[in-house]
């Protein structure tokens, strides 16, 4: 058995167990959807007057390369994470996440770290745990590609944490606290860390379950998006200094570079929201796919990418018109999303068929894929990917 399959037998019946009490990471239910209020929406965009003719890209594969760097995919399935060169898209090996040495048995390992959230700060991974309620932190330069158990940093917080974002200059992680989804108490939180202590030094409560979490480009802002709407704190102070309401279940947020627009993606309503923060209204709407998750602005923020898991696909959304100006169908519920640092590459992950497609942003085109499993076409079956984060800095590869 190869050092990367070590645990592909292992607890599969257990972490769906996990996953579906946590509410995340599993197959994506459809929506029924409650639109909006009259006069909530400043401008609703039709996907179907995008660019004409709008064109629904099949994507062409063709051999994998790419710049030089990493990319890290968080498998909360296989309670872990994956690290892949992206020069060549090869898995370099899969790592264990919260996994804890059994005491008193020095061969076994506690296999329940569902890592649900993942966050890249200079050298240090950070991973929301889901099924631990622990954060955990781990440095990139130590990796080892022949030990799959990693030293790490773990840093307890609330009721299964689900995602988390570090402030641009570092400081600090944003903890999204979901909360147990069987009680009518709201158990759900914001919990803030102190990356020089690796403690938790503020605790933010919410009216509505928080689904994630993003800062403003000068870090003086935080985004939440909650059930109610999306919340935005002063980092500095922690206290809420806005909010805007009437949002379609909101689950990611993604903010413009230069700051000027935060983008929610709507999966009650199949929309991406565009708020304006000189004055935190919503602009306009775009439908996109169904079930909306995720979502990438680019480093020019001239496009913001959306993940479809539902509709099997990516909305590429013109930031500027706020039209639908292409459509990547690609199978395998796509949910994940991300960007190679220098923008010439967007790569997408399968949550149902753990694999990474790797698109030229330029031309729209499928420039290679590869299974989180690295040992054939369904070895990435149950590793669930539910986050992304790429680097220029390349991973160790032994």
């Amino acid at each position: 058995m190869t050092t990367r399959m070590r645990i592909a037998t292992l607890c599969t019946v257990a972490a769906s167990v996990v996953l579906a009490a946590a509410g995340v990471g599993v197959a994506i239910s459809g929506s029924t959807g409650h639109g909006h209020a009259a006069g909530e929406h400043a401008g609703h965009i039709d996907a179907d007057a995008s660019a004409t003719p709008l064109r629904h890209a099949t994507l062409t594969a063709s051999s994998c390369g790419g710049p030089a760097g990493a990319a890290y995919v968080a498998d909360p399935g296989y309670q872990g994470f994956t690290a892949v060169d992206t020069s060549d898209c090869q898995v370099v090996q899969t790592y264990n996440v919260d996994d804890l040495q059994v005491p008193g048995d020095t061969g076994d390992y506690n296999y329940v770290g569902t890592d649900e959230g993942i966050a890249l700060s200079g050298t240090t991974l950070w991973f929301a745990v889901t099924g631990t309620d622990n954060v955990a932190a781990i440095n990139t330069t130590t990796l080892n590609p022949s030990d799959y158990n990693p030293a790490e940093t773990l840093v307890p917080v609330g009721f299964m944490p689900e995602a988390l974002a570090a402030t641009p200059d570092g400081s600090q992680v944003w903890v999204i606290d979901s909360g147990p989804q069987t009680t009518t108490s709201p158990l759900w939180d914001v919990e803030v860390i102190d990356t020089a202590s690796d403690t938790v030094t503020g605790r933010l409560q919410l009216v509505g379950d928080p689904t994630d979490v993003a800062f403003s480009p000068d870090g003086q802002e935080a985004y939440v998006t909650t059930s109610g709407g999306l919340s935005i704190y002063q980092v500095s102070s922690e206290r809420q200094v806005g909010f805007v309401p009437g949002l379609g279940s909101p689950k990611s947020v993604a903010v413009a570079p230069n700051g000027s627009a935060v983008y929610v993606t709507e999966t009650d309503a199949n929309e991406l929201a565009t708020i304006n923060t000189a004055n935190d209204r919503v602009v306009r709407t775009t439908p996109v796919g169904q079930e909306p998750w995720q979502s990438v602005v680019s480093s020019d923020g001239s496009t913001v990418y959306v993940a479809n898991p539902d509709s099997d696909s990516v909305s590429v959304v013109n930031a500027g018109s706020g039209k639908v100006e292409n459509t990547y169908t690609l199978p395998g519920n796509p949910d994940t999303l991300g960007l190679t640092p220098d923008g010439s590459q967007l790569w997408v992950a399968g949550n149902d068929s753990g694999v990474l497609t790797v698109v030229d942003t330029a031309t729209g085109q499928e420039v290679g894929s590869t299974n989180l499993g690295g040992d054939g076409p369904n070895s990435g079956d149950g590793l669930d990917p539910t986050g992304i984060v790429l680097t220029a800095t390349p991973t160790a590869t032994g």
